[in-house]
């Protein structure tokens, strides 16, 4: 059996995800597949390094008594179509940082004693979950674990269950750090509890191909190409590899837009006599009270909202609080509402350190003054604006594209998890449009080769 690289269970993505650094960063912001120096696939036959005065790439030999290729580096251009490694230029070090470094989810040793650092969930379960490795995996080779727990070091590490139990050098299920946290997160949030022995058992049921059951159809066709025996870095895929937890500068990005501009509780701005531009006296929702049309707006989807505002003029106006409301419902996962309060509080504090409120100019920059020294300088937000920046960097941040996409994988899993419990633990079976749509096969198959068993 050649090489074969292990995903995390639960965004499925390699935990040998590459990134080529370019020629201006260190050689720490580059690694390969298993080494800092090793990438699979030939950059000097690359597109790129024959057109290298289009795509701006270089390749540089490392010892120039050699001529051997794996002595050479490829510094990516802009325009760098190498897929033995994420391009520097289109995704930084930081923002892959612990993609290639896993954990496992190992079934404790029957003598095993208690940790001191072991979580409410792994005090009830039979299994625990390692610490990060400090190297990426290679093959079965785990990669070496920065803490011994439970006195395991040795195991396989496994994406399906191969028909064998686990036993003293057994099977470990491999997991992003980043995507375990945010399973942890959704579980607490839906289900009260972080389920591992749940976890392991849809592992087992589902004989842990949940790559064919990810909900998300544009994804899964995604990474069923990059999926091949390395895995396929391709252009425009670099989301795929960045840290879905951990994203360098999101809040910084969304504070710009943390404001209560403006005044009011209203998100638009309106004239001083409030007054529609047209009236209609068909428009039903024109003989509701505020309250009414409030509990209205609490039941729609922003979607809705927005042709409901096309419909009728008396949603000209809506409240602030509505868009929170639709942040947490159609946006959960950004959940760092009192980290942004708290950078928040920190500019505005920094901002008036050295003014003395007894100095100012008017009654307005006083309390401003006042309210810098007190915290929550923000305390009118108008959501609408945070609302939008989320969306928005949806598309222009990799490490919050990739937390969207994976919050939904895990909310999936969850829910998984507890329909087998309501079940007692039976086969659950697909639904008819995973079935319709070919994404559940009820056997292991390969889609390039059509071989099944």
């Amino acid at each position: 059996m050649g090489y074969a690289e292990k995903n995390c269970q639960l965004c499925v993505v390699s935990n040998n995800v590459a990134r080529l650094r370019t020629k201006h960063e260190p050689e720490s912001a580059g690694w390969g597949y298993s080494s800092a120096t090793y990438y699979s696939g030939d950059e000097l036959g690359s597109i790129c390094s024959i057109f290298k005065e289009q795509s701006g790439c270089e390749n540089v030999e490392r010892d120039r008594n050699e001529g051997r290729r794996d002595n050479w580096i490829h510094f990516p251009g802009r325009g760098c179509t190498f897929e033995g490694g994420y391009n520097g230029w289109k995704i930084g070090a930081e923002e892959m940082k612990g993609m290639n470094l896993p954990r496992y989810i190992i079934k404790k040793p029957a003598a095993a004693k208690p940790e001191k650092d072991e979580t409410d969930y792994e005090k009830c379960s039979e299994y625990f979950i390692t610490s990060q490795t400090t190297c990426p995996p290679c093959d079965f080779e785990p990669g070496e674990l920065a803490t011994v727990r439970y006195g395991v070091r040795d195991f396989f590490p496994q994406n399906y269950d191969v028909g064998v139990e686990f036993e003293e050098s057994g099977w470990g299920v491999p997991v992003h750090d980043a995507c375990w946290k945010i399973f942890e997160r959704v579980s607490r949030m839906r289900n009260g509890e972080v389920d591992l022995d749940g976890f392991m058992a849809l592992w087992f049921v589902e004989r842990g191909l949940w790559q064919l059951w990810i909900p998300e159809r544009k994804a899964q066709g995604i990474i069923q190409k990059c999926r091949e025996q390395f895995w396929v870095h391709a252009a425009g895929t670099e989301y795929l590899g960045a840290n879905p937890h951990d994203i360098p500068g999101f809040l910084l990005a969304v504070q710009g837009v943390y404001t209560n501009d403006p005044e009011g509780d209203g998100v638009f701005r309106v004239c001083k006599d409030n007054k529609p531009r047209h009236e209609n006296p068909n428009d039903p929702f024109s003989k509701l009270s505020a309250e009414l049309r409030g509990m209205v707006l609490s039941r729609l989807s922003s979607k809705d909202i927005g042709s409901l505002r096309l419909a009728s003029w008396s949603f000209r106006q809506l409240p602030k609080q509505l868009f929170f409301r639709l942040i947490q419902d159609e946006l959960p996962w950004f959940w760092e509402f009192d980290e942004l309060r708290a950078v928040d509080d920190s500019f505005w504090g920094q901002t008036y350190a050295e003014d003395d409120p007894g100095d100012a100019r008017n009654e307005r920059v006083k309390e401003r003054i006042q309210r810098s020294r007190e915290g929550n300088f923000t305390n009118n937000v108008n959501w609408l604006e945070v609302y939008k920046r989320l969306c928005l960097l949806t598309k222009g941040i990799p490490g919050v594209k990739n937390r969207a996409r994976v919050w939904n994988v895990v909310e999936e899993v969850v829910a998984r998890i507890a329909r087998l419990r309501e079940k007692g633990w039976p086969q659950i079976e697909p639904t008819d449009e995973e079935q319709e749509t070919g994404l559940v096969k009820n056997s292991f198959y390969c889609s390039r080769c059509n071989w099944k068993y």
